[in-house]
């Protein structure tokens, strides 16, 4: 992974994990609390990736947060690695395991270099992490070497063409308050992530769109399943202080204009 996207990434994940609540995080009932708003906001992902589909299946976890999908794949059976560049994820995904009592093996990695065998795994799965690493395509192969024939993978990008990138973030944040100008394009892009400023703190961050993943999942030689676009909220069009905010209830346009391009591809035979 390029030295500064790693070190920026570092830097603001450990700082601040993703997903990150306030509360005692030696107790169940964090993770609980983690779990339920992350599924709050995302609760169309148990549909789109079916994770208990995975029963007794290898799965490996890119970009390992604080373990919450990871633990969805063990608790229908499957049987859990994963790889993050950052302690603090590492740590509070081994202990979201341990207080429940399941078993995972994590391994701090760069998602460019894995530690593991050729065609280890039934599962590559990985939400919101490789927009934030400039070498995706190498990302990519990385993951279907260490795919068996035929094994899945399962990511979630960043959507280039999103109400929340386009008004959100571009017209509201960057042209009316005047980001764009004073902090530049990718600095503004950096602020998606809770904590970042875009000048201290400044991850990286690419959007993309439908047909820029079909076209990296193809040159990478993986057989795409679905490409499809995901959550689109109302917060993310309209500003929050002019309606009711209901996080948990999409729009209809959440096919065209939502965050998430998320994508099913198998590796062929």
């Amino acid at each position: 992974m390029e030295i500064e996207a790693r070190n920026q990434a570092m830097k603001q994940w450990n700082a601040l994990a993703c997903g990150e609540l306030e509360g005692d995080k030696n107790t169940v009932a964090y993770f609980d609390a983690v779990e339920a708003d992350r599924y709050a906001q995302q609760g169309w992902q148990h549909d789109y990736f079916r994770y208990r589909d995975f029963v007794g299946k290898k799965v490996l976890e890119v970009g390992v947060g604080q373990g919450t999908d990871l633990m969805q794949f063990a608790r229908a059976g499957a049987e859990c690695y994963g790889a993050d560049i950052t302690q603090n994820h590492l740590s509070l995904t081994q202990k979201n395991f341990d207080l429940r009592g399941n078993r995972v093996e994590l391994h701090e990695a760069d998602a460019t270099n894995l530690p593991f065998p050729d065609s280890f795994f039934d599962c590559v799965y990985s939400f919101g992490v490789m927009h934030h690493i400039p070498e995706i395509e190498a990302v990519l192969t990385e993951a279907k070497r260490v795919l068996k024939p035929g094994g899945k993978l399962m990511i979630a990008l960043y959507h280039k063409w999103s109400a929340y990138h386009l008004v959100k973030l571009l017209l509201i944040s960057g042209l009316l308050r005047g980001k764009l100008f004073s902090i530049g394009y990718d600095g503004l892009l950096a602020t998606i992530e809770t904590g970042a400023d875009g000048v201290n703190n400044k991850p990286y961050v690419k959007l993309y769109s439908k047909r820029e993943t079909r076209t990296l999942l193809k040159d990478c030689g993986f057989e795409i399943e679905d490409v499809s676009v995901h959550q689109f909220y109302a917060e993310h069009f309209v500003p929050t202080a002019w309606m009711e905010r209901k996080r948990n209830v999409p729009l209809p346009l959440s096919g065209a204009f939502g965050w998430y391009v998320a994508s099913r591809a198998v590796k062929r035979e």
